[in-house]
């Protein structure tokens, strides 16, 4: 698996990016293909929303267009068409198309719930099948502000999936079918202006007051002191959650007062799975509360059962493309390139302050 090296401004990091996956392009551009192939077929790229979008972005997300344009020029893509790209997801979530759930479960535990009191943040990424062989790790070290490490797609910008920075603050995201959507910050946006920065989850969580998020998602917290916490992204409304004796998890609904009438798929079979993907996570979590470590979090994200957390199609409709153990205090990510349950984990290592 490929690991980046990036620096510089944005559309520096966008440009290098580009250029270190270069040989994956065909599987980039079939990926974009497909994707905006099935929203040409039900009018999503003619939705003025998209116009919309690149307004705000213009202005409040310049770093990640910076980056597309990086991105685009390297792998010769026409800028147009990897913005849509990049946009997909919000005109799918607009006109309720996607035709793969978004999955993904992430939890964090620390203080009293683990064996040393150490903060542990592990994602189980649920994601299109495309994306398996585009999975990259990126080291990038902004010009002014935090360095990080991040998991993340080749071809996608900002922080695509989940990472950490140098002062031991962690991130993950998931995706949720929700109707609070608009013309906001993109999670993979949240997500890098957060690494590069804040330096705890309380910054985190101010940052995240002050700005207009696009929706439909759920950011997972955790920092190198063991504050913990969840954020509901709405578009008019945000649910904060703080932890529950020393754990949070979060799968792909809302559970918050403010964003649990949001949920799109309420009545139905995939609201039914991440609600039970919800409990079992949360159940497993209970179970090793006070002992929970590395070895622990591995055994949980391979967990199998009536509901799995490591999920394989055709039984699912998703499947578990990674996972990733975030240790803030240590500055280390330990990941798994495929199914946990059958996967080793290499160890990358960020050094700190």
């Amino acid at each position: 698996m490929k690991v980046l090296s990036l620096h510089g401004d944005h559309y520096q990091m966008g440009l290098q990016h580009g250029k270190q996956v270069c040989d994956l392009r065909p599987l980039i551009l079939t990926t974009i293909g497909a994707r905006l192939e099935a929203l040409t077929r039900t009018g999503g790229l003619d939705m003025p929303v998209l116009d919309e979008v690149k307004r705000v972005w213009e202005t409040h997300a310049r770093s990640t267009l910076m980056m597309v344009e990086g991105i685009a020029d390297a792998l010769q893509i026409p800028l147009e068409r990897l913005f849509q790209y990049v946009a997909a997801s919000y005109l799918e979530d607009l006109l309720l198309a996607k035709t793969q759930p978004e999955g993904c479960t992430v939890w964090a535990a620390s203080r009293s719930a683990t064996r040393d009191g150490a903060p542990i943040l592990v994602k189980n990424r649920d994601y299109y099948e495309g994306h398996i062989p585009l999975r990259v790790i990126a080291y990038a070290a902004l010009r002014e502000g935090y360095r990080s490490i991040y998991v993340t797609s080749a071809g996608s910008p900002g922080v695509f999936s989940s990472g950490m920075n140098e002062r031991g603050l962690a991130i993950a995201d998931t995706h949720v079918s929700s109707r609070d959507l608009g013309p906001g910050l993109a999670r993979f946006t949240l997500m890098m202006n957060i690494l590069e920065r804040c330096a705890s989850t309380a910054d985190a969580l101010a940052y995240l007051k002050s700005v207009r998020c696009m929706g439909a998602g759920n950011l997972i917290l955790a920092d190198a002191d063991g504050e913990c916490a969840v954020v509901e992204n709405g578009f008019r409304v945000c649910g904060f959650i703080t932890p529950l004796q020393d754990i949070v998890v979060a799968t792909n609904h809302f559970v918050s007062a403010e964003l649990r009438d949001a949920n799109v798929l309420r009545n139905s079979t995939t609201y039914d799975e991440t609600r039970a993907r919800y409990e079992i996570a949360r159940a497993l979590l209970e179970q090793a509360r006070g002992a929970l470590d590395v070895a622990h979090a591995k055994r949980i994200a391979a967990h199998h059962g009536a509901t799995a957390l490591c999920r394989h199609r055709p039984i699912n409709d998703a499947d578990t493309i990674s996972a990733a153990i975030y240790l803030p205090a240590r500055r280390q990510l330990l990941f798994c390139n495929g199914w946990p349950c059958q996967g080793s984990y290499e160890r990358y290592t960020l050094n700190g302050d």
